[in-house]
């Protein structure tokens, strides 16, 4: 993931709900294929999940994004060197070949993979929208967020027929960004006193509309979906939550470094296929209490795989920059 700050030292209780944000994609990318959501308590376990993605945008919002080259070049390099190293090890060991498709994937040109073309187009706007949040007003600044809320809300949320990709775009997460950025800078006191309270009332409330619409409708009425305004504000809510915390660890930032690249590892065409065996063969063995403990772990054993991997890219990149640097 790009970095979001000038060059300081890691911040141990953010980067600890970057690894949270992630397991929360882990398990949406899991869970919600092989449940019919007929539990409540499964029903708020995907309304938890999913604010996931969010978190993320959030972040970046909350602490700016700083538009260097580096960090531009460092993000490809990463998307880059992850897609074409599994893309390899996939032919090494027959379970593709090499064709125009699998090329195509290399090069992120997968539905599955629009996080990377959507942050990448965050932050290239990200001067434009540093810009604004620098130079607007208060008055124009909610202005803005209203206007936007009620455009996405009503065309992509709550309209049926024009739904921007299920809100999977630029548009949503520049709308995150900014939110972020004006709590930010125009604290709310009464929302940071009671950002916790607020959090379970919110993952709740779209607990219980999600639950009654499946099983009335056999739907969730749009409730478990990165546009909802109610989801996106219970991400916002996770990042002001873990902002006042104090957490050094050297572990919490190792694993978070590598966060981006699980999502890269786990969700790949070319391993996820496996990654869902792997579940189905827990769902399959254990229930109950046991079933959540064995995934969470099984989450655990899957992140930390892709961290070790990820550590191949790593030291390619430091010896990369090496060379360059010397020109």
């Amino acid at each position: 993931m790009l970095k979001t700050t000038n060059k300081r030292r890691r911040i141990s209780n953010i980067e600890l709900l970057r690894i949270v944000a992630l397991f929360f994609i882990m398990y949406g990318h899991s869970h919600l294929r092989i449940h019919q959501m007929s539990v409540f308590f499964d029903v708020m376990l995907s309304c938890i999940a999913i604010t996931g993605v969010g978190i993320f945008i959030a972040i970046s919002g909350w602490f700016g994004i700083r538009f260097k080259r580096q960090g531009l070049g460092k993000y490809i390099f990463q998307v880059l060197f992850i897609l074409w190293a599994i893309y390899g090890i996939a032919i090494a060991f027959h379970l593709t070949h090499f064709d125009l498709e699998g090329v195509k994937i290399s090069m992120s040109f997968y539905e599955g993979f629009w996080f990377i073309m959507g942050y990448l187009g965050l932050y290239l706007i990200s001067p434009i929208l540093n810009a604004f949040v620098e130079h607007s007003t208060k008055r124009q600044f909610q202005g803005v967020l209203l206007s936007y809320y009620l455009f996405q809300s009503y065309y992509s949320w709550l309209s049926a027929w024009y739904d921007y990709y299920g809100g999977y775009s630029i548009f949503l997460f520049g709308g995150i960004y900014l939110t972020t950025a004006y709590l930010r800078k125009y604290p709310i006191k009464w929302l940071q006193k009671n950002a916790l309270w607020l959090l379970i009332c919110t993952i709740l409330i779209i607990s219980i509309i999600a639950y009654y619409s499946l099983l009335k409708f056999g739907h969730a009425s749009r409730q478990i979906r990165d546009d909802n305004p109610l989801v996106i504000f219970a991400s916002v809510l996770l990042v002001m939550i873990f902002s006042k915390l104090e957490i050094h660890s050297k572990f919490v930032n190792w694993l978070a470094a590598s966060c981006f690249t699980v999502y890269l590892v786990h969700y790949n065409p070319f391993i996820y296929p496996y990654y869902m065996q792997l579940i189905h063969y827990v769902y399959g063995q254990f229930d109950g209490f046991i079933y959540g403990l064995m995934l969470l772990l099984t989450l655990l054993l899957v992140y930390l795989g892709c961290t070790l991997f990820d550590q191949l890219r790593i030291v390619s990149w430091t010896l990369l920059r090496r060379i360059i640097d010397k020109r």
